[in-house]
């Protein structure tokens, strides 16, 4: 593997062809977030794409006043895309574990490029569907409520 393809190498930009990941990296902003730092907060549409280069984030669904874990993602994870592209607000926190290296995409420039290349749906729908299987398994995985409460049986 070459080192540009390396510096691409997210979950996103591994489905996009070299063309489309050179003319995002135009745009891109490489920045350090310190441990502690809410990336994406359930309800409020991020600004911006957030691509995770280094470090690992804590994925967590607010619940009242706490919060539920549901996982930990580190470098190629990326975070925006379903507020950004199709104007469905957040339903988890994101936030820092440790010092991160993090590269954002201004929401309305990411826009711009996928209305010039409308093939980029393809990676997105990749991407989203990806995190939607997780979801999926994750929710297998955690026993309901009724279940805990009914005898087998009743």
């Amino acid at each position: 593997m070459n080192e540009t393809l390396q510096e691409y190498s997210n979950e996103l930009y591994e489905s996009l062809p070299a063309e489309i990941r050179q003319e995002l990296r135009k745009y891109e902003t490489k920045v350090t977030v310190p441990p502690g730092v809410k990336l994406v907060t359930q309800g409020i549409c991020p600004e911006n794409l957030i691509i995770v280069d280094q470090g690992s984030v804590e994925i967590s669904v607010p619940a009242g006043v706490r919060a539920i874990f549901v996982a930990v993602a580190g470098r190629g994870k990326v975070y925006g895309l379903r507020c950004i592209v199709g104007g469905v607000m957040p339903e988890i926190d994101v936030t820092t574990l440790e010092q991160c290296e993090i590269t954002l995409i201004s929401g309305p420039a990411f826009v711009g490029i996928l209305q010039e290349h409308q093939e980029m749906y393809f990676a997105i729908a990749r991407v989203l569907s990806s995190d939607l299987k997780t979801a999926q398994t994750l929710l297998r995985e955690i026993p309901s409520s009724r279940q805990r409460r009914c005898a087998p049986g009743n």
